[in-house]
């Protein structure tokens, strides 16, 4: 929180890229997502990245609410290449500090964000996090939108499974607005505890 804190003090996020919110309704559950992924200044080497998404079933059950917040510091070596440092959370595994490497390659069509981490806890956590999308231009005012998102949480401490998840989305994008079918496959603890989730998304992304 400190490093957080001194480096956003010392300079301004980067206000061009866009931060996008995604709500998602299925048979099972409903869900939001927010992902921030902005460099601190445009020619600055560090950059934020957080990746939040909550879901909770329609009967407000607490056995079925759920939340999960990836959020690091990285800083870039070499085109995107960099080390980080920041926060990971999830029902099963809890709050812990995290370190690791992050790959990110952004462009108007493709996004793909890779940052495998290790957790400083006593379980000593491996956790991998990758998303990618790709949405090419069909028309002058429409594209297409396709999301991959997926997580992977192995304890080393007993060599089990913790938490995962994988995610799908393909729709249309009309100016900063996407929209279409969504999703969410989700396993939970060593007995890989399976729920799944199917229906449509709207996200929009806030600049």
């Amino acid at each position: 929180m400190l490093l957080c804190s001194s480096l956003l003090n010392a300079q301004q996020i980067n206000k061009e890229a866009p931060s996008p919110v995604e709500l998602n309704v299925g048979n099972n559950r409903f869900g939001l997502q927010f992902l921030m992924n902005r460099h601190f200044a445009p020619e600055s080497k560090f950059s934020f990245l957080s990746v939040t998404s909550f879901e909770s079933s329609f009967n407000n059950d607490l056995n079925n609410l759920d939340f999960i917040n990836n959020s690091q510091i990285g800083y870039e070596i070499y085109k995107g290449f960099g080390i980080a440092t920041g926060l990971s959370v999830n029902r099963v595994s809890g709050l812990t500090p995290v370190v690791g490497l992050e790959y990110v390659l952004a462009n108007k069509e493709i996004l793909l964000v890779l940052t495998p981490t290790y957790h400083l806890s006593k379980n000593k956590n491996l956790e991998g996090l990758a998303l990618l999308e790709y949405k090419p231009k069909l028309t002058e005012k429409v594209n297409l939108y396709s999301r991959f998102q997926t997580l992977y949480n192995q304890n080393l401490e007993t060599s089990k499974h913790e938490r995962s998840y994988q995610q799908f989305r393909l729709g249309v994008g009309m100016g900063n607005c996407q929209f279409g079918l969504a999703a969410n496959v989700d396993y939970y603890g060593p007995a890989r505890v399976y729920k799944d989730n199917y229906g449509i998304f709207l996200r929009f992304n806030f600049k």
